[in-house]
């Protein structure tokens, strides 16, 4: 019997945990309190701390920031020490600043919160299964992957910076993440997808201009209910048979990530794992 039937046939939740990042605010948070409903136990990550008293013995924060690779390795190591995962969600993500910005390790801020940190983390965790559970990895992507530029590059430069390429970009390598992760960890029992959650109301606009933070605290109760989302999303997640690679809406249609040239989607994977490679020991 497939092993996501079994699960919801049994207890839904029990025994089982999801790894959640980005669960403090938004979307992150409606998933993190939504398992925990369910009777799942949850770990989440977080620039800031937060409690949920009600379910603190089936949930656990982690603080990190995504902007030091160093920091993400770290605690991702330290969250395997202590946990074991059925599913993984790489939610946390931020739109573009309106200026180009480097993290600490050099790359493009949006590229590496959105992308490279996610491609690090899940490549620990992976690295480190040994008892061949089943594990299903669901990437948040956006509306937006679809205009992004399909010459994938591994960072920009202050001169060619366009906040949003910038962004439709990372959410584009996310999707692209799936074939990346299923390519090299073939021998496990693993299932990749990435979720389409349309436009809704979140806190992703934090680095962003103050007028254009108040247009969007106006425009915000029009839109889609991050609740609704959460749900169609677990219900993604916990759906007996999803196909691998495939990007998935909130109605579950689906939709190919867009065609890019092998040897370029190559070229660029390999560039990707070489920024990683010295935070994966």
């Amino acid at each position: 019997m497939n092993y996501f039937k079994l699960v919801m046939i049994q207890n839904p939740g029990k025994d089982q945990k999801i790894f959640v990042t980005g669960g403090t605010s938004g979307l992150g948070l409606e998933l993190v309190r939504h398992f925990l409903g369910k009777g799942f136990s949850v770990v989440a990550t977080g620039r800031q701390k937060m409690d949920l008293p009600e379910y603190q013995e089936r949930f656990r924060l982690y603080i990190v920031d995504f902007g030091y690779l160093k920091q993400v390795a770290d605690v991702t190591k330290r969250i395997c020490s202590e946990n074991s995962f059925s599913f993984i969600v790489n939610n946390a993500g931020i739109l573009s600043p309106p200026r180009y910005t480097e993290t600490a390790d050099g790359l493009e801020y949006t590229f590496q919160i959105n992308f490279m940190a996610h491609l690090l983390m899940n490549e620990i965790i992976l690295d480190g299964i040994r008892d061949g559970r089943a594990i299903r990895i669901a990437s948040v992507t956006s509306p937006v992957y679809r205009f992004a530029s399909l010459s994938p590059g591994t960072n920009s430069s202050s001169s060619d910076y366009n906040p949003i390429g910038a962004y439709s970009s990372s959410k584009l390598y996310l999707a692209m993440m799936s074939d990346f992760l299923i390519s090299r960890h073939g021998e496990l029992n693993l299932q990749c997808f990435s979720f389409d959650p349309g436009t809704f109301s979140s806190g992703i606009y934090r680095m962003q201009k103050r007028w254009f933070r108040e247009m969007y605290r106006i425009a915000a109760p029009f839109m889609r209910n991050p609740v609704m989302v959460a749900k169609a999303l677990m219900e993604l997640l916990l759906k007996e048979n999803i196909d691998n690679g495939i990007i998935y809406d909130t109605s579950k249609r689906m939709r190919p990530v867009p065609a890019i040239n092998d040897s370029v989607k190559t070229a660029f994977a390999d560039s990707c794992y070489e920024i990683i490679k010295p935070f994966l020991g």
